[in-house]
């Protein structure tokens, strides 16, 4: 995944919880996800990146949570929620009209 990419994500990611926080006053790891399966779904429905790309943008995305959050999810749940994430086909329009409008 290059550069352009993160820096992406990274912009997706602190725009939506901004966003979402500011709305609802949280952003649980159930909102992060129905966040981060959608935005990736929708880049790679889109081809801004490759299918083979998603589970590494997924585990950035779910690193980025964890940061947010104090680093209080281990290694291994950081892999099974990125692997959850990945394995998720869904798009949420919700989420995409929050992002893009």
């Amino acid at each position: 995944m290059d550069i352009t990419i993160k820096n992406q994500l990274l912009k997706d990611f602190e725009n939506y919880m901004t966003s979402f926080y500011a709305s609802f006053n949280r952003f649980s790891l159930d909102d992060f996800s129905g966040f981060s399966s959608t935005i990736l779904n929708y880049y790679v429905s889109n081809k801004f990146i490759m299918l083979n790309e998603k589970k590494e943008a997924a585990f950035y995305l779910t690193t980025l949570y964890n940061k947010g959050i104090g680093n209080r999810i281990t290694d291994d749940h950081l892999q099974l929620i990125s692997e959850m994430i990945t394995n998720d086909s869904s798009i949420d329009f919700n989420v995409v009209k929050r992002l893009f409008n």
